[in-house]
């Protein structure tokens, strides 16, 4: 893989303010594009942002010069990653200890048998990578948008401020010696990577019980804001990925079982948060992991555009995005109408509804597309790899559409579904106003 080297960049003078404290300093906003990079989604020159002491890497794949994935098994695709990521963080004068959260995006069809297989493989070279106290960890398997490509990871790195690993005590813990930390407390931020349904010695609980799943990964995440000085009231970005198969009406239904316990779990008002339907988990059995991201103190503002699309549950607190001084986070949005049904039977006209309807939260907030760091889209397609690279191609058209070349990094990921029947795809922002 292609060395580090100087980054081509898009740099804006800012200031960074942090909920509660009133601190005013300055910020540069700068995009990544790393000269002969290749790891990255290839429909994207841009491969990360550095805006002040924050950096986002959108996701990288192991892909040649001409998109295509390089290396037929999992470990030589996991190294090939791993080092895109090193080179886009060395552009930003950054390195791997500096990564408090990363995401593992894998494809596997195989049974539960070759599922742990592969994730050991997979391991075996991650782990060369990172050392105790590491980054928070989510993996998840699901769809990816290149033909072959078994891996896809994106990261959030966090230099020169101090940061604390969380780690509650009497917490879940994984079934081997790993080095990731369940959550990071960087400054006033904190990252809570995936929660899960597990035991201290790794076992899972509630097997097949999507109830008590949901409830013992939500107190989870709510351990890891605590150690953090924070409750749920600071979770401003919050992510739920779920396994279910269902169609038609079932869809909304599991949705809404699902979502009688998180309320239970959650602030009034919530989070802006993201749900998304995958393949599975690493674990035969397990049906659910949460994460976040939350701000400690008191100052943010709701963000709640006027005739946007709303949740099938009547009176809820569901919040489509929050400011909180100068970082924006949008929660998912959906092609739907106010009362929860899917709006545009293709992918281009949806997405270019999610679009606007994300832009629409980001002026509540006095920002618009330029201020956006990280897009995560998750989208369903289904048929061979003719019409996945159709599919791609259409969203990517649209995508440019409102964040024309270099845009922000993006991690862009094939999914199972959502909460609603008939939707086809959402997409979450996170942004920092440069004013």
């Amino acid at each position: 893989m292609p060395a580090p080297s100087n980054p081509r960049s898009l740099a804006a003078a800012a200031t960074w303010r942090h909920g509660g404290t009133g601190e005013t300093r300055p910020v540069t906003k700068i995009r990544l594009l790393p000269e002969g990079h290749r790891g990255g989604i290839s429909n994207t020159a841009t491969q990360g942002v550095k805006a002040g002491n924050l950096i986002f890497v959108g996701g990288q794949m192991s892909l040649d010069e001409q998109g295509l994935a390089l290396g037929n098994d999992i470990a030589t695709q996991t190294r090939n990653v791993f080092e895109s990521i090193k080179s886009v963080l060395g552009a930003a004068g950054a390195e791997m200890t500096d990564i408090v959260k990363h995401n593992v995006y894998y494809d596997c069809d195989g049974d539960d048998a070759e599922v742990e297989r592969f994730m050991a493989d997979m391991n075996r070279v991650r782990l060369e990578y990172f050392s105790h106290p590491g980054p928070t960890a989510t993996e998840l398997r699901l769809g990816l948008t290149v033909e072959d490509a078994l891996i896809e990871v994106e990261a959030v790195a966090v230099v020169d401020t101090e940061k604390e690993p969380l780690t509650p005590p009497r917490h879940w813990n994984w079934s081997q010696p790993m080095p990731f930390c369940h959550g990071w407390k960087a400054g006033e931020l904190i990252f809570v990577g995936a929660q899960r349904s597990l035991a201290e010695d790794g076992r899972l609980l509630g097997a097949g019980d999507i109830a008590t799943q949901t409830a013992n990964a939500f107190q989870h995440l709510e351990s890891v804001l605590e150690q953090a000085g924070g409750d749920r009231q600071n979770l401003l970005r919050q992510n739920t990925y779920y396994r279910y198969f269902g169609e038609g009406t079932d869809v909304t239904d599991y949705w809404e079982k699902m979502t009688q316990v998180r309320l239970r779990h959650m602030a009034r008002p919530s989070s802006s948060g993201t749900g998304v339907r995958i393949a599975g988990f690493p674990l035969a059995g397990e049906l659910i992991q949460v994460e976040g991201i939350g701000v400690l103190g008191e100052e943010k503002q709701r963000l709640m555009p006027p005739n946007h699309w709303d949740w099938s549950i009547p009176e809820n607190p569901f919040t489509q995005g929050w400011r909180v001084g100068n970082l924006v986070f949008v929660g998912g949005q959906i092609s739907a109408d106010a009362e929860a049904h899917a709006v545009g039977g293709d992918i281009a006209t949806q997405t270019r509804n999610v679009l606007t309807f994300v832009r629409n939260t980001l002026a509540e907030a006095g920002a618009d597309e330029d201020d956006v760091v990280k897009i995560n889209s998750y989208w369903h397609g289904e048929g061979d790899w003719e019409r996945i690279r159709e599919t791609t191609a259409a969203v990517d058209a649209v995508l440019r559409e409102f964040y024309p070349e270099p845009g922000p990094a993006i991690t862009n990921l094939r999914v199972a579904g959502f909460a609603f029947e008939g939707l086809l795809i959402e997409i979450e922002a996170i942004a920092i106003l440069d004013r």
